[in-house]
């Protein structure tokens, strides 16, 4: 997991990088963490290393957290930022911008690590990653990029944001069951789907954000309304 800390204060960007150090994050490899002072410095590395997670000051020498917060995030949307300000008065913009935290200087020993563990777990869930066999060989591919699964007879079809695998059903039998303990749903015995990738749906069926229309049978109409608003939930 690849961290960076910036703020034109070194204080601050010693002390939290000593706090991420004394947390552990062990069981995530490999590790980066890395310190700035320089708000340009961390954006002309970010396209080099981007970083996983980003604690950033707001009122910085010469620049603005939430401008750089933007570009960052223009860049790369799922990067997580924790702005780290004295100003309570930025905590409404932090949000809307897409921030995951807002820490108060000085920051709180209990509520930076109760808050770390909710980071590292949301890192960990976007970052899982299950490994298809498929006719190109074997292929590591993260859930989150995972439009849905079909699978038909002898082969099966996984439609990806990066582009359609092919390969044998057989394989994919304990893959499925894998699915299904994320943020996945059984449509009917052929077809699993990621909610994240769900347009729009009607009753009896739905259209996924790749513009495929798949049915929903009768019997799982009621349960997957039930799992999407759930998960729309959690999600918001």
């Amino acid at each position: 997991m690849k961290i960076a800390v910036c703020d034109d204060e070194e204080f601050y960007v010693n002390n939290i990088l000593e706090r991420i150090n004394q947390f552990g994050i062990e069981d995530i490899v490999p590790n980066k963490f890395d310190g700035y002072t320089d708000a340009q410095e961390l954006l002309d590395n970010y396209a080099l290393i981007r970083y996983d997670l980003i604690f950033l000051d707001i009122e910085l020498k010469d620049y603005n957290g939430m401008d750089i917060a933007k570009e960052i995030k223009r860049i790369n949307s799922e990067c997580l930022i924790v702005f780290v300000s004295a100003y309570k008065d930025y905590i409404p913009e932090s949000y809307w911008i897409g921030a995951s935290q807002f820490f108060i200087k000085p920051i709180d020993d209990k509520i930076f690590n109760q808050q770390l563990v909710k980071l590292v777990n949301h890192y960990k869930k976007l970052n899982r990653s299950i490994t298809f066999n498929t006719t190109l060989g074997s292929k590591l591919i993260k859930t989150r990029n995972i439009i849905y699964l079909e699978t038909c007879y002898s082969t099966y079809k996984l439609y990806t944001t990066n582009g359609t695998y092919y390969g044998n059903s057989k394989a994919v039998m304990s893959t499925k069951k894998k699915l299904l303990e994320y943020n996945f749903f059984q449509l009917n015995r052929s077809i699993i789907i990621n909610f994240k990738y769900v347009d729009t749906f009607k009753s009896d069926s739905l259209r996924m954000i790749n513009d495929d229309e798949l049915t929903i049978t009768k019997r799982k109409r009621k349960e997957f309304k039930e799992k999407y608003f759930d998960y729309i939930d959690k999600e918001m």
